[in-house]
């Protein structure tokens, strides 16, 4: 299942939480187009540009199991930001990705990921900025690569092991 966007709105929630929860359904899906279309255009573009992209990278950030896991997420804080910190990131998205963008609205959101396999729990906190676009809401700034309970869980410590070592014998 490919989303097209990440703007949308399809459940109860509030329109700038979408990119998130969209985000959070791609990874767990495994919908690597899903994921990266929750990200401005140009954001994705660069990722996949980059010498070490690898098109199945959600298995590298939310590596399966056979025991099955679920990922949910909840937004913990939310601030709107005002016409001085748009402009702002504006300015700063010229200068990382060399391509202009209006913002129309922006929120800072404080998200907290539970990872949920058998009888663990795992979380990680992040910060995630949204952005409305012509419409439609985006998490601004790179397309986030890592996510610390993958990396701090002992559950999946092998997993990531055999794909980095995988990758380095290619």
């Amino acid at each position: 299942m490919s989303l097209s966007s990440c703007g949308k709105e399809q459940e109860q929630s509030v329109n700038y939480e979408q990119p998130v929860r969209v985000l959070a359904k791609a990874m767990q899906e495994y919908d690597e187009d899903g994921y990266l279309a929750c990200f401005t255009s140009a954001a994705a573009q660069s990722y996949k540009s980059q010498k070490d992209y690898n098109e199945e990278f959600i298995q590298l950030l939310y590596p399966e199991s056979a025991s099955g896991q679920k990922l949910s997420l909840s937004i913990t804080e939310h601030k709107e930001l005002d016409e001085k910190e748009i402009e702002k990131l504006e300015k700063e998205y010229v200068k990382t990705f060399r391509r202009r963008i209006k913002i129309t609205k922006a929120e800072r959101l404080s998200v907290r990921f539970k990872l949920f396999q058998k009888n663990l729990k795992r979380t990680d906190n992040k910060e995630i900025i949204v952005v409305r676009v012509n419409n439609t809401w985006y998490i601004y700034g790179e397309v986030i690569d890592d996510y610390n309970f993958v990396s701090d869980a002992a559950v999946f410590s092998d997993i990531i092991k055999s794909a980095a070592s995988e990758k380095d014998d290619e």
